[in-house]
């Protein structure tokens, strides 16, 4: 096993916390003293510096100071209190924040699951917590996507009820009402099943929170009241079951929780069930993976998998609490600071001096019973100057980014940029391969798969022969374009390779990708334009804006088929153009009525029924599924990967009828990428 770097970011921010970098999708956080920092892996069809693509954000740490609304006189608290409430005061800053000097910095920052906006299935929402017990969600803003806003203060809605605005005259009542406000850990449900969308949270006091995410609103469910204080937790939404929340305590042990549908009633319970606890009251959980197992015979159980210093702690257990099996593993490496799931019972766990080692959990039901077997996974990060303080890895475990910070503190001192995250590939896990064993057909869960090969493609142009062995044999199928798609990555890493070294094979390449764009668009086209005959069939009327598309499309297909099949990939439309013709002979008896007159948005000259532009050939805006004609005055949709344009939602819904079983009309044709609409000022 072996991780291979292929380049680096650094960033100026300090970093302070183990298990502060994590990944959903292909967006990256890494948790700093003053900022999250926010990292979208982007693929971009054309790269011309040959870097790797991504945005970066960051979210500032909120100074708000909740404890600070409790409604008290600090120097009459003061002067009433003893030596040892003296010495609390003086060193917990929750306690009079908003008379003395506080340092407010980020404990931790959590990014949402996938899909937890439905209209918008890239975006996510990001909790961050501070040193002083402040919760906040954070949103990305639409227009301009540099900046994160306020969704949500759950800070400001736990306060709101847990404290009735009333004086507060002793010490001992000041503690309490401290513990109760001051928010500890975070955690998302490991997925969306179900909506509204859930989340927990724990407090100083003891305190375990469900809460459901309404629109700019949280709501809170369930209250449960725990003996200690809980520093880690991990909400595990399990479909169709109960959902599990394992919570790490602050003596050091695990408890497990259950909610979920009632078994009589089969109303739902926001009730909290005690199942056990686990593990010894020594060193405090630091990290908590798990995942559900499902056997062949039915059952089903959770492999819990803690961290605590430099152990490693595994359990199988079943739904019911029940333990069935448990072992311990010391790295004796000093500390361990990351852990990332690689596929069933294997991780990768990093420690702080560098280590980075692959682990797998065998089954209680083994020959020889529950076990961890440790595989150091050899690397080329430079661990001598860097101490590891966290890994995470994108959807297809594709890409890996491991955060560095200096081991010694006067490198820190010198180094403008300290910080640096590590962009790596596992060779266990290549994205090529990846993207050949795809059986979906669609890239919108492979974008980092893409990427990766975009940019190692770039680099050596040798990991790219698979794709151009590919034998290509194109039909009017969802398969054909997935070939096609195929075909644009390694047009895309070559564009990048060619672009500084010679201008005449770089502009050969930029033809042959539009070339390719316009098979995948015509495919694209003759689909949809079948479907819509095949309504004409049953109906006997469409929709005027199906009539529209169904213009548009028919004009787009035939100036397809009239263009030159030059280059390389100019016999694939010369095979392709009998299946085109026959599409055409199929839907050209179709009369459309109720069409209106097109108009260029350029000279406002007509455009004649049967071409696509006016007798200028003034070239128009239209969408890329429909090819319908976008005016000046509409809101900007485009995909976010190739900049192409899409008509409205609304118009989408009304022409495939809200059916996204042939097209998904959500969705670029091209990239798999969702469109995003930019509103007009």
């Amino acid at each position: 096993m072996e991780m291979q770097e292929l380049t680096t970011f650094q960033q100026s921010e300090e970093i302070i916390q183990p298990f502060t970098i994590s990944c959903v999708g292909e967006v990256v956080i890494v948790c700093a003293k003053e900022h999250t920092l926010v990292l979208r892996l982007k693929y971009r069809h054309v790269v011309e510096d040959g870097a790797i693509c991504y945005e970066l954000s960051r979210i500032k740490c909120s100074n708000a100071r909740p404890t600070g609304a409790l409604l008290a006189r600090e120097d009459t608290l003061y002067n009433a209190s003893n030596v040892e409430q003296r010495k609390q005061i003086m060193l917990d800053q929750t306690f009079f924040p908003n008379i003395a000097k506080v340092y407010i910095c980020n404990v931790q920052s959590w990014i949402s699951p996938v899909g937890i906006f439905e209209d918008n299935p890239r975006d996510h929402l990001i909790a961050n917590l501070s040193n002083m017990g402040q919760l906040t969600i954070y949103r990305l803003e639409e227009r301009w996507q540099t900046a994160w806003d306020t969704y949500v203060d759950v800070s400001d809605t736990w306060q709101s009820h847990i404290y009735d605005q009333h004086q507060i005259d002793t010490f001992e009542e000041l503690q309490i009402m401290v513990d109760e406000m001051t928010i500890t850990c975070f955690s998302w449900e490991s997925v969306i099943h179900q909506r509204p969308v859930r989340f927990a949270f724990g407090t100083k006091s003891g305190k375990i929170v469900l809460c459901h995410l309404e629109p700019n609103c949280p709501k809170i469910e369930h209250v449960h009241q725990e003996e200690e204080a809980s520093r880690v937790i991990k909400y595990v939404a399990v479909q169709g079951q109960r959902h599990f929340l394992l919570v790490g305590l602050e003596s050091g042990r695990l408890g497990v929780y259950r909610f979920g549908k009632d078994a009589a009633t089969q109303q739902v319970t926001y009730c909290a069930e005690y199942i056990a606890t686990y593990l010894e009251q020594d060193i405090s959980i630091s990290a908590i993976e798990c995942e559900v197992e499902r056997k062949p015979n039915g059952d089903e159980q959770l492999v819990i998998l803690a961290v605590k210093g430099t152990y490693l702690l595994a359990l199988e257990t079943a739904f019911d609490g029940t333990l069935h099996g448990s072992v311990t593993l010391n790295m004796d490496n000093f500390m361990i600071t990351g852990l990332q799931q690689v596929g069933s019972r294997s991780y990768i766990v990093t420690t702080l001096p560098g280590k980075i080692c692959n682990v797998f959990i065998s089954s209680s039901r083994s020959r020889n019973g529950m076990q961890i077997a440790v595989q150091e996974v050899k690397n080329d990060l430079n661990v001598g100057s860097y101490a590891l303080y966290g890994v995470a890895a994108s959807r297809t475990r594709t890409g890996w980014f491991y955060l560095g910070y200096p081991s010694r503190r006067f490198d820190h001192l010198m180094l403008r940029a300290p910080t640096c995250i590590f962009f790596c590939r596992f060779n266990q896990k290549d994205a090529l391969r990846a993207l050949l064993l795809n059986k979906t057909n669609k890239l919108d869960n492979y974008h980092d798969a893409v990427e990766m090969v975009r940019f190692h493609g770039n680099r050596i142009l040798d990991t790219l022969k698979p794709l151009e062995d590919i034998p290509l044999v194109l039909s009017l199928d969802e398969q054909s374009m997935y070939q096609l798609k195929l075909q644009l990555i390694q047009l895309s890493a070559k564009i990048s390779y060619q672009t500084k070294r010679c201008k005449a094979i770089t502009e050969n390449l930029h033809t042959q990708h539009q070339f390719i764009c316009s098979l995948i668009e015509v495919i694209n086209a003759s689909r949809i334009v079948r479907w819509l005959a095949e309504l004409y069939t049953i109906r006997s009327v469409l929709d005027p804006l199906q009539q529209n598309a169904l213009r548009c499309l028919r004009n787009f297909i035939r100036t397809i088929i009239e263009e030159p099949c030059v280059g390389d990939y100019g016999y694939l439309l010369t095979n392709l153009n009998p299946l085109l013709y026959q599409v055409l002979n199929s839907v050209d008896p179709i009369h459309t009525p109720d069409i209106m007159h097109e108009v260029c948005s350029f000279c406002d000259a007509p455009i004649v029924p049967s071409s696509q532009c006016c007798p200028d050939k003034h070239q128009v805006f239209r969408c890329i599924l429909t090819k319908i004609q976008i005016t000046l005055e509409s809101n900007e949709v485009t995909c976010e990967m190739c900049q192409r344009y899409s008509v409205r939602s609304e118009v989408l819904k009304t022409i495939f009828e809200q059916d996204t079983t042939l097209v998904d009309y959500r969705k670029c044709c091209i990239c798999d990428a969702p469109f995003k609409e930019i509103q007009n000022v």
